[in-house]
C-alpha cells in the first residue's frame, strides 16, 4: 500500500510539472504568430515490430501512413512545422516520443498504430484520447496494455517511468488527473478522424474512446492515438498493407487535421472572417461592394415600453439598439453596409419570431449632418431624403379628414414611407400617414366616440399591431 501511495505521489509531481510546462508554452508566446507544430508519431519500429499482420507488420504500415500524412500537411500548409518521432525503421523509446512533442512546443500530437486480436474476425478503426473511462472494458484494457508494454523493451524502464506497470490497472490512477487538460480538443479531432474513416473511406468505426496510453499522458498537448484497423483480420490486413489503404488512411487523418487547423486559426485570429468562409462564399463577398453612405439595420419591434436587454420580448436577440420616438421605442438589430449581410440579418430576426421585421437605411459619415433612416428598396417603397424633407413641410394625410376632431389609432411609426398595399400594413384599410419629426406616423380610422375607438383598438391589435394606441385630434391636429 505504501508503494502505491509513493507511486501516486510521483505521478502527481510529474503531472504538475507537465501542467507548468503546458502553461509556459501558452503564456510564453509573443504576439507574433508562430508556426503551428504537429508531431507525427509512427508507432513501434526497429526491434519492436508491433502487431504482426497477415501481410505486413504494424511498424511498417504506420510509418508509411505517417510519412504520407506529413507530406500532405507540408504541401498544404506553409505555416505548419511537421516533426516526426521517426522517419525510418528505428526504435524510439516511449517517453522520448512524448518528449519530442514537448521539446518542440507541439500544438498537436498524433500517434498512429494498427490493431490486432486473437479473434481474427475483429476489424474496424478506433481513435483514443487520454482517459480512464474505457479502461474498465477488458478489451480496451488489453489494447492499452499492448501499446504501453513497449516500455518493457527499454533499458531501466522502472526508473524512467517511476515504477509504472503496464499490466496493472492501479498504475493508471495518476492519469485521471491529466485527462481533462486537453480533452475537448482531442475529442473533437478524434471524432473527425472516425467520421472520415466512415464517410470518406467506407470503413467500419469502433468509435472514439478514452484510455490510459502512456504516450498520450506524457505529451503536454492535445493528442490522439489512432488505430488504423486490425491487421490480424484477413481482409482489413490486406487493405492496410495496400497502397490504396495507406493512402486513404493518411488522407482521412489529413482532412481531420485540416479542419482542426482551420478552427485553430479562426480562434486565434490568424485568418480573417472572410478567409474563414467557404470558398464559394468568399468569392461572393469579394465581389460585393459596400453601399457608400448607407448603414442597414433591422427594425423588428415598436413599443410604448422600453424593454431590458434580456427581456423575453426580444426573443434572445442581443446588442439591440433602442431609439425613443415620442411615446414609443423602436428596436433595431444589426448594422452593416453590405446588402448580403443585410439580408442575412433580416432572415435571422424573422427566424427569431419577428415575421414583420424590415430593413431600415441610415445615412452614415458621408453625410454626417443627416443620420436619417429610410426604408430599403428591397423591403419597402423608398423615399429619397429630398422628398422626405419636402413632405415634412405638411402632414401626409387625407385632406378630407384634415379638419376632423376625434380619435385615431396610431398603429406604428417608421422612417419608411410605405404604400397603402405594403405588407407592413398587414392588409389593414384605410390607413394614412403623417410625416413629422423625421418619422411617418401611420393611423387607422376616425372615431368621434372614445369607447368606439377603444373597441376598434382591440380589433387593430388583433390584426398584429400589439403596440397600437389611441391619439386624440382636434381640428385635424394631434393633441
Amino acid at each position: 500500500m505504501l508503494n502505491l501511495i509513493i507511486t501516486f505521489l510521483k505521478y502527481i509531481l510529474t503531472i504538475c510539472l507537465l501542467l507548468v510546462l503546458s502553461n509556459a508554452l501558452v503564456f510564453g508566446q509573443t504576439s507574433k504568430p508562430r508556426d503551428f507544430v504537429v508531431v507525427l508519431d509512427a508507432g513501434h519500429g526497429g526491434h519492436d515490430p508491433g502487431a504482426r499482420g497477415v501481410v505486413e507488420n504494424e511498424k511498417d504500415i504506420v510509418l508509411d501512413v505517417t510519412l504520407r500524412l506529413g507530406k500532405l500537411i507540408e504541401d498544404e500548409f506553409k505555416d505548419v512545422k511537421v516533426v516526426y518521432t521517426r522517419r525510418d525503421d528505428r526504435f524510439v523509446e516511449l517517453h522520448q516520443r512524448a518528449n519530442i512533442a514537448n521539446q518542440n512546443k507541439a500544438d498537436f500530437f498524433i500517434s498512429i498504430h494498427c490493431n490486432s486480436a486473437a479473434r481474427t474476425s475483429a476489424y474496424g478503426t478506433e481513435t483514443f484520447v487520454l482517459g480512464t473511462e474505457d479502461n474498465r472494458s477488458s478489451a480496451n484494457f488489453e489494447v492499452v496494455k499492448k501499446e504501453n508494454s513497449v516500455i518493457l523493451l527499454e533499458d531501466n524502464y522502472e526508473e524512467k517511468y517511476q515504477g509504472f506497470d503496464p499490466n496493472s490497472p492501479e498504475s493508471f490512477i495518476g492519469m485521471m488527473l491529466m485527462q481533462n487538460v486537453h480533452l475537448e480538443n482531442s475529442l473533437k479531432f478524434a471524432a473527425e478522424v472516425e467520421h472520415n474513416f466512415v464517410h470518406k473511406d467506407k470503413r467500419h468505426s469502433r468509435g472514439v474512446k478514452q484510455a490510459g496510453f502512456m504516450v498520450l499522458w506524457r505529451a503536454a498537448t492535445p493528442a490522439v492515438l489512432i488505430e488504423l484497423g486490425f491487421i490480424s483480420n484477413q481482409e482489413e490486413g490486406r487493405y492496410l498493407a495496400s497502397i490504396e489503404g495507406k493512402r486513404k488512411s493518411a488522407e482521412s487523418i489529413f482532412q481531420a487535421f485540416k479542419k482542426y487547423k482551420h478552427n485553430w486559426d479562426v480562434r486565434r485570429g490568424n485568418i480573417s472572417k472572410l478567409e474563414a468562409l467557404p470558398p464559394a462564399k468568399q468569392e461572393q463577398v469579394k465581389q460585393e461592394e459596400a453601399v457608400a453612405g448607407v448603414l442597414y439595420k433591422v427594425q423588428f419591434l415598436t413599443s410604448t415600453r422600453r424593454f431590458r436587454p434580456t427581456a423575453p420580448q426580444l426573443k434572445g436577440l442581443r446588442n439591440v439598439e433602442i431609439i425613443q420616438d415620442g411615446r414609443v421605442y423602436k428596436y433595431y438589430y444589426g448594422s452593416t453596409s453590405f446588402r448580403s449581410k443585410r439580408d442575412e440579418l433580416l432572415r435571422e430576426v424573422r427566424g427569431k419570431g419577428f415575421p414583420d421585421a424590415f430593413v431600415v437605411e441610415f445615412e452614415t459619415a458621408d453625410k454626417p449632418k443627416q443620420n436619417t433612416p429610410r426604408a430599403t428598396a428591397a423591403n419597402t417603397q423608398s423615399q429619397t431624403p429630398a422628398a422626405a424633407q419636402a413632405a415634412a413641410s405638411k402632414p401626409v394625410a387625407n385632406t378630407a379628414e384634415a379638419s376632423k376632431t376625434g380619435y385615431r389609432i396610431q398603429i406604428f411609426s417608421s422612417r419608411s414611407n410605405y404604400s397603402a398595399t405594403a405588407p407592413q400594413l398587414k392588409g389593414l384599410k384605410p390607413v394614412d400617414k403623417i410625416f413629422e419629426n423625421n418619422f411617418f406616423k401611420y393611423f387607422y380610422g376616425w372615431f368621434a366616440d372614445e369607447n368606439e375607438a377603444r373597441k376598434q383598438l382591440d380589433y387593430v391589435r388583433g390584426r398584429g399591431f400589439a403596440d397600437a394606441f389611441l391619439v386624440q385630434f382636434r381640428n385635424g391636429e394631434k393633441q
